[in-house]
């Protein structure tokens, strides 16, 4: 008799020196088993009789993604479904032949917002998945939605990649009574597209809904970094710009958002939804609940702070947000706009304001700082190690975030009321 299929069984199991493929069956499961391959791949599987009196075999998963117990599990649910009449092998594949690229993108972002997707270990936060939708309805699903997943091959990826790239899903829609969605594409869209839509079959493949991912191997055109960064002269027309910025219909909650982003270099999103509790004089830091890399404490140089905390203190005590919208509730959601119109002002052409994010780190090489201490000044998780332990700033970066701030706002030579 076999016996028990456990851990120390499949470790067990070599192949043959004959090459061919090695089986294992379990003693108390009538029909578990895992079979090893030439390889030394482990596969865990399942095998019966269908109503047919057929013989059927079906995989469960790799040995390593599945420990013997998970396996052992799943092989009760398929082999008491054999035993009601069922064939769990002609079932999948049957949903394989029919679930559509629609099917999946469905599947696969109802299963991330239920924080059943993982990237990197971490659950997908809410403004990726918001990204992600945005991506899947405006380009994967109009050109790939009605194939289904065994129908996909390279050739309709990277005719997806070429559509996208060339703009032909971009698309200009009203949204809401005062919002639109202008979608253009072009290259660095198309490259995320491809990118998202193979982590959706590698989630099929990991599910069992696809045997193979048809994004593997493309070739997508290089990442153009963003190298545009102010000049001393651009950073003085800028800040006569954000002085006069009512003069030129700016509001001055939006000018103030934008002179934050020059200081600090925080991300759009860091800026625009700091509140209260996010200003800390005392630790001379920013506390950030939400960033690209987690929760940080943030550098601040002492010129931001003070000009944030005062921002804080003229906040009337039903508000949180320092930048709070002109209309409705929570924070400004459009700095692109004033941005783009205080730019055309100051005559300063072909910057957003991720722009001042990469000035910031300009000046800070300027000023000697090194690359690990200009990492830590814009939060990259390269920047420390012992952030996610550390409850206060560590001073050298503190300092440093001081000076860049005071020569920033020295070469911007402007003083907004808060």
């Amino acid at each position: 008799m076999p016996e028990r299929l456990t851990k120390r069984v499949v470790d067990s199991l070599h192949p043959t020196a004959a090459g061919s493929e090695v089986f294992a069956w379990c003693g108390e499961l009538r029909g578990f088993g895992v079979r090893c391959k030439p390889s030394g791949h482990k596969t865990f599987i399942v095998q019966y009789r269908n109503d047919m009196g057929r013989t059927r075999r079906m995989a469960l998963g790799a040995y390593g993604r599945l420990t013997v117990d998970q396996a052992r599990s799943l092989a009760k649910v398929h082999l008491g479904n054999v035993e009601t009449g069922s064939d769990p092998s002609r079932d999948r594949q049957e949903r394989r032949d029919s679930m559509t690229v629609n099917d999946l993108c469905d599947f696969y972002l109802t299963e991330a917002h239920a924080g059943r997707v993982t990237h990197k270990g971490k659950i997908k936060k809410a403004s990726t998945l918001y990204t992600d939708d945005g991506r899947i309805r405006r380009h994967i699903k109009p050109l790939l939605g009605r194939m289904t997943l065994n129908e996909v091959n390279r050739k309709d990826v990277y005719g997806m990649l070429a559509a996208v790239t060339a703009g032909k899903t971009s698309v200009d829609v009203r949204t809401r009574p005062r919002g639109r969605a202008r979608v253009r594409g072009g290259k660095g869209t198309a490259v995320k597209c491809v990118t998202l839509l193979s982590a959706m079959f590698n989630f099929a493949i990991r599910r069992g809904l696809a045997d193979t991912n048809p994004c593997l191997g493309i070739e997508k055109p290089g990442d153009e970094r963003r190298t545009r960064f102010l000049s001393p002269e651009e950073y003085a027309r800028l800040g006569a710009a954000l002085r006069d910025c009512m003069l030129h219909g700016v509001s001055q909650t939006a000018a103030n958002a934008i002179y934050a982003l020059a200081l600090t270099g925080c991300r759009k999103g860091e800026i625009l939804n700091l509140k209260k509790s996010s200003v800390d004089k005392a630790g001379r830091c920013l506390r950030l609940a939400d960033t690209k890399t987690g929760a940080q404490l943030r550098p601040c140089g002492e010129v931001a702070l003070e000009f944030l905390a005062a921002i804080a203190e003229d906040l009337a005590d039903d508000h949180d947000y320092l930048f709070a919208a002109l209309r409705g509730e929570g924070p400004l959601v459009n700095i692109r706009k004033p941005f783009d119109k205080m730019c055309a002002v100051a005559e300063i052409e072909g910057a957003t304001p991720h722009t001042l994010r990469h000035s910031l780190a300009t000046v800070a090489h300027e000023l000697n700082y090194s690359e690990l201490t200009i990492a830590g000044l814009l939060g990259h998780s390269a920047g420390s190690v012992t952030a996610r332990y550390a409850h206060h700033v560590d001073h050298a970066l503190q300092s440093a975030a001081t000076a860049v701030a005071l020569e920033l706002s020295v070469r911007i030579n402007t003083s907004l009321a808060p």
